[in-house]
């Protein structure tokens, strides 16, 4: 079984992306959008838009928006570049009114005035801009690959569906969806590294007929060091295999029915069908998915 993404819709017509444009624009009530303003409103990608029209301007221009009114956004009076000391006093000022000693580039594109590539082009990496402006620089630069992608399977276990840009965009990871689009190349890269991730064997069993060539783990008592039980299988299923599982079952509870896409406040659990103290293994078919409440009514059973 493999773990796949929902089919890419690249091929949106051009009219589409210029319509959704023009009711962003309207929306807020401006004659010209920055990418940032896009990205916290629009229905579609705004790096994608950027990409079908050679740019954010032209697309801009072909859905009839003034371009002569971006210096509202990016530029000052008369075409001069915003200063440093304006652009790190709003980096400031977004880290003041979320009370917190550093923000990233998710935070600024949802609270800052200005479009947050302008920052970047101006000061060439945004923890340099956060060191400039007194903040503390952010730590998402230092997470694994491996930390990003256990969060995309949070975030999908918690939606029970793939989460989509706009999803990230609203904060539903604790990651931005730049941090995702600098370390995979944009959202899609980041979904497609995680599946490959997904659906890598790590050595876990999936089969009972594969337990057969593995020696028993030995879990030792602390008190007379000695061996009391000879699973196979680790108690717990890794990643990998946890979404198998709950692929597998359509990402609903198997005794209730209740999923996360339906009810946000629904928690999925895998649990193990034959209990694990009881010798059942952590393989595929000794598995089952279900809701919190249905867990721990089957534990007080």
């Amino acid at each position: 079984m493999e773990f796949k993404l929902n089919k890419y819709h690249r091929n949106v017509p051009e009219e589409d992306l210029l319509r959704d444009i023009q009711r962003v624009a309207g929306l807020l009530g401006q004659s010209y959008l920055s990418g940032s303003d896009y990205d916290k409103h629009g229905k579609y990608s705004y790096s994608g838009i950027q990409k079908r029209f050679s740019g954010w301007t032209n697309a801009c221009k072909k859905a009839g928006l003034s371009y002569a009114s971006v210096i509202a956004s990016t530029w000052r009076r008369g075409n001069a570049p915003l200063a440093e000391e304006e652009l790190l006093s709003d980096i400031q000022r977004v880290a003041k009114l979320l009370e917190v000693p550093t923000i990233t580039t998710g935070d600024y594109a949802k609270y800052g005035k200005h479009d947050r590539t302008t920052i970047l082009r101006k000061f060439k990496t945004w923890n340099h801009a956060l060191s400039l402006a007194g903040l503390e620089k952010s730590s998402n630069i230092n997470t694994s690959d491996e930390e990003l992608l256990i969060e995309i399977g949070r975030v999908w276990t918690k939606f029970g569906k793939q989460p989509t840009s706009t999803d990230i965009k609203n904060g539903a990871s604790i990651y931005s969806l730049q941090t995702y689009a600098r370390r995979f190349g944009g959202w899609r890269g980041a979904l497609e590294t995680f599946i490959e991730y997904v659906n890598t064997n790590d050595g876990v069993p999936t089969e009972s007929k594969e337990l057969e060539n593995l020696l028993p783990i030995q879990i030792t008592n602390s008190q007379n060091d000695s061996n009391i039980d000879k699973h196979k299988t680790n108690r717990e299923p890794n990643l990998r295999l946890r979404f198998l599982v709950l692929k597998r079952d359509n990402f609903k509870c198997c005794a209730c029915g209740a999923s996360p896409a339906k009810d946000p406040s629904v928690e999925l659990h895998v649990d193990h069908i034959t209990a694990w103290s009881k010798g059942g293994e952590t393989i595929i078919e000794n598995l089952q998915t279900l809701c919190q409440n249905c867990n721990f009514g089957k534990s007080d059973l």
